[in-house]
């Protein structure tokens, strides 16, 4: 005679499954929303320090009326930066929001689900004391007509208990998993909070530095004179500078360009020399062959040069070539900040930067030129293969032309102008002859 029950014997109970599945659904989208939160926590830090140092840079200028230029440039990077903070807060406050969202599903998911398992593992309790009641296991087990029969009610019984096992296992797991989400809830509660706080502080810091601004503008409008003339000087001072620098990369170019030609075939590349007849001799005499065009330099003084192809992987990935500052002006023709209808155009980009500044090389490479240029003080240009890069206003320099240097050595001083206060390093990126964009070149 078979039992009621003895037909569920080969059911598998699926706790196990449900629990696994549960904690990859919660696990998965977490995991993602982490590493989002993480890169805005670091993209947060990384916009404090650099608003950190502006402001060190804008108080030590705001003492000197000649320096309100500097001081102007400077607040106008300290406003992009706190704009891109504002920017990265709400972003931080819309992830909050929507962990609080999918965390209050899961809570509401698991409530549901313990509720369901309690209810079902009281049935199996209540079914389990009413058997032991009305008989015992053993007798169940007996009373079997086969052998088959009885072995299959002792399996039974034993996933019965195994079963139940695993419901009171799965609801204690899933209330520990509940708790943990419920005091997640309130920690990223708290966090969103503190950024909202950090928001209007920031907005309205960020309001007083856009009057501030205004207050300077209208400051430099005044003084416009002396602007145009300041200005007349720095485009002399960069003409004189634009030559030295053209001068030493063309004399690199052409050595490069010399020795690649001069350079010795290797006997396996020679064409095997064929005996031409005498009259097709003659006929080469009479009649000249056009010239062919020679390589392009770029192609004959760029093969296989490691320094070339290492510069070349490195676009993008170049680090600074100082510790901390700010790109106080672009590379190209741009506007001048102040000055109406007035253009001026940067061969590179520079980097207002803390006093007494290291400069570092932002690359393996070799010194090409080292020249004084005043006005802009010493400058450092180093090769990389085909590529050079220039660096401008060091106050000293530890290099000699044709010395090595390596990545991130350091190879001088920034200079400090002496009546603004302030340290600006020029950096220029050519390739041979033609000059780069270097914030296509250099880490964001």
């Amino acid at each position: 005679m078979k039992g009621p029950n003895d037909r569920l014997v080969n059911r598998r109970p699926g706790w196990t499954v449900l629990c696994l599945l549960l904690l990859c659904w919660m696990i998965v989208p977490g995991t993602a929303l982490g590493q989002s939160k993480k890169d805005l926590e670091e993209k947060r830090k990384k916009i404090l320090r650099d608003i950190e140092t502006t402001q060190r840079m804008i108080k030590k200028t705001a003492q000197s009326k000649e320096a309100t230029y500097d001081r102007y440039i400077a607040l106008q990077s300290q406003i992009q930066s706190r704009e891109a903070l504002i920017q990265n807060l709400e972003e931080e406050i819309l992830a909050a929001e929507e962990g609080i969202s999918r965390n209050q599903q899961v809570i509401n998911s698991l409530s549901v689900d313990v509720s369901r398992m309690r209810e079902e593992y009281g049935k199996t309790v209540r079914n389990a004391f009413r058997r032991k009641t009305l008989s015992s296991p053993l007798l169940y087990i007996l009373s079997a007509e086969s052998l088959n029969q009885a072995f299959r009610r002792w399996l039974f019984l034993r996933k019965y208990d195994e079963r139940r096992k695993e419901q009171a296992e799965a609801i204690r797991f899933t209330q520990e998993m509940l708790a943990r989400k419920n005091s997640g809830l309130q920690e990223t509660r708290a966090e969103k909070e503190a950024l909202l706080g950090s928001v209007q502080g920031q907005k309205l810091t960020l309001s007083q530095e856009l009057t501030e601004k205004d207050v300077i503008l209208k400051d430099l409008n005044k003084d416009e004179a002396r602007l145009k003339s300041d200005l007349e000087k720095k485009r002399a001072a960069h003409e004189a500078l634009n030559s030295a620098i053209e001068a030493i990369i063309q004399e690199e170019v052409r050595k490069r360009i010399e020795e690649a030609r001069t350079k010795p075939k290797p006997v396996a590349e020679a064409a095997p020399k064929e005996t031409a007849k005498p009259s097709e001799k003659k006929t080469e005499s009479k009649v000249s062959k056009p010239s062919e065009p020679e390589k392009a330099p770029e192609i004959v003084a760029g093969a296989a040069d490691n320094l070339t192809l290492n510069f070349q992987k490195s676009k993008g990935r170049l680090p600074w070539p100082v510790e901390s500052g700010f790109v106080s002006r672009a590379y190209g023709k741009q506007k001048h900040p102040t000055l109406k209808n007035i253009e001026i155009t940067n061969n590179g980009v520079d980097i207002r930067t803390e006093e007494g500044a290291s400069v570092r090389s932002v690359a393996e490479g070799k010194v090409a030129g080292v020249q004084f240029v005043p006005g802009h003080d010493y400058t450092v240009i180093l090769q990389h293969g085909d590529y050079y890069t220039v660096y401008t206003n060091l106050s000293s320099t530890p290099l000699a032309k044709g010395q090595e240097v390596k990545a991130k050595q350091t190879i001088g001083t920034v200079s400090t102008n002496n009546i603004t206060g302030t340290s600006e390093l020029h950096f220029e990126v050519w390739q041979q002859k033609e000059r780069m964009n270097p914030s296509l070149w250099i880490k964001k």
